[in-house]
This record gives C-alpha cells, structure tokens and sequence, in this order.
C-alpha cells in the first residue's frame, strides 16, 4: 500500500490563481513531469532552499504573465508557470 503523504496546509490551500488544480478534492497532474515538477518545488521547500511563501509569490506572477491581456487564454498552463516559478527562484537563490 503506497504512504499517503500530507502537504503543509500553506502549500494544500493555496488560493487565487496559484490554487492547485484539484477535480472532486484531488490534484489533477496531466502528465509525469508535472508531478515531478510539484514534488520537487515542494521538497526543496520543506529542506529549507526558499521559503514556501517565496514559491507562491513568483508562481502568481509567472500566472499573471501567462494570462497577459486576456486571462482566458494564458500562453502556457498552469503547471508551465509552476516550472518557470521554481526555475527563477532557484536561479535567485543559486547564484
């Protein structure tokens, strides 16, 4: 039986436009790599490489980039911006 694991309420609840995607209560993960891309922003989270609340902050601006003019038509998907969020903040905090 695979262990549930249960995410820091301030990565669960995350509300606005950097909420999760969740269909009946679960997250919704279209493809391996997303899924991989989650898990790692939070792991690198939870070991002390940035602040959670640094994450969330650079994922509502890369959706709000996406969105540009037209909210209903974002150039990339939600889980595009969640990769280039964790992709600028480990460029801030590595160099």
């Amino acid at each position: 039986m695979k262990e549930e694991r249960i995410a820091k309420s301030e990565i669960a609840e995350m509300n606005g436009s950097a909420a999760l995607p969740r269909k009946s209560g679960e997250m919704v993960f279209h493809d391996a790599w997303e899924r991989k891309s989650f898990t790692l922003a939070v792991s690198l989270s939870e070991q002390g490489l940035f602040e959670w609340h640094e994450f969330q902050s650079e994922l509502i601006s890369a959706i709000k980039d996406a969105e540009g003019e037209d909210p209903d038509h974002p150039s990339r998907g939600y889980f595009e911006s969640w990769q280039v969020s964790l992709e600028s903040l480990l460029e801030k905090k590595l160099d």
